[in-house]
């Protein structure tokens, strides 16, 4: 009703366009991620790729935290519902961020083990997003230069993290042979 009351039409022709709050949202998270969605960066490193990433669409996560929370709200409470069988339809899902971590995170493909690689990129998808908003913002009172301050800091602890335990792994098949 508050969609169809701010864009002029009525709630049935809201509803025409968007069947259901999830598609809506989809809609509504889509238009707010806007250009993070097709993200590219010059840095050849993936450590400053997935800075970049960070430091660039933390202003648009900011400006649009009332959406991603809602979004993160429905999906939390769609995903029970679907689970508990009180709902038909697909449940909102979320997701855009697997694809845009990826993009940034390309250069380590190559110098991390495939396991190593998707322990970072889940890692780093759990800081990248609107969660850390709610955890550090809601739970810590922090603000939004904390908050970024922390995102990094984060980022940057996972991505060595990983290396070093790469470089690890190479030097124990070194020894061994």
């Amino acid at each position: 009703a508050e969609v169809a009351k701010h864009a002029g039409v009525s709630r049935a022709t809201a509803y025409r366009c968007f069947p259901s709050r999830g598609a809506m949202l989809s809609c509504m998270v889509s238009h707010s991620l806007g250009p993070m969605r097709t993200f590219a960066s010059d840095h050849v490193s993936g450590k400053n790729r997935v800075n970049d990433l960070f430091k660039r669409s933390f202003p648009r996560l900011s400006r649009h935290e009332a959406i991603l929370r809602t979004a993160v709200q429905i999906s939390l409470e769609q995903q029970a519902m679907f689970k508990a069988g009180l709902i038909d339809e697909a449940p909102f899902r979320r997701g855009h961020r697997i694809r845009i971590l990826d993009k940034a995170l390309e250069p380590l493909k190559n110098e991390l083990p495939k396991d190593l690689y998707l322990q970072l990129h889940q890692a780093l998808s759990t800081i990248y997003g609107v969660e850390i908003f709610i955890v550090l913002k809601d739970i810590w009172n922090e603000s939004n230069k904390q908050v970024l301050g922390t995102m990094l800091w984060m980022a940057e602890a996972l991505i060595d993290t990983a290396l070093r335990q790469a470089q690890g792994r190479k030097m124990a098949s070194k020894k061994r042979k």
